[in-house]
């Protein structure tokens, strides 16, 4: 492995539903999976999800918790169009602030964890390490 890879782990209600969700949506890749888990790649992190309906967090406390991508700006202009087109039910809707060259949208995958999707149109302001 050339670079490190961000990994998530979450406990889910339904793995189906939750691939579903993933896939269609976000355009996850499902990687590695059992009967229990999945390995989903997303934004080019893992997110394993794990099915264990008695370990998901309740509300309202999995509402302050949340994970995203920080997308370039044309990525996240046609995932705001694609999502947009198709119904999506967003926490937030797809919104652009000009006078800040920010984007942003929240959604809520099945189980209610918060997904936020950033985007900046100069991506110098993010600080990044070179």
């Amino acid at each position: 492995m050339s670079q490190p890879t961000f990994h998530l782990s979450l406990s889910v209600s339904d793995l189906e539903q939750t691939r579903r969700f993933y896939e269609q949506q976000l355009g996850a890749r499902v990687g590695r999976a059992t009967e229990h888990w999945i390995d989903l790649w997303l934004f080019g992190a893992q997110v394993t999800v794990y099915a264990r309906p008695d370990a998901v967090m309740p509300l309202p406390y999995r509402q302050a918790q949340h994970f995203g991508a920080t997308l370039d700006w044309a990525a996240w202009q046609a995932l705001a169009d694609r999502l947009t087109a198709t119904a999506t039910v967003f926490q937030l809707d797809p919104t652009v602030w000009t006078d800040k060259g920010q984007a942003k949208m929240v959604l809520a995958d099945p189980d209610g964890y918060l997904v936020e999707i950033k985007a900046y149109r100069d991506e110098s302001i993010l600080g990044r390490p070179s």
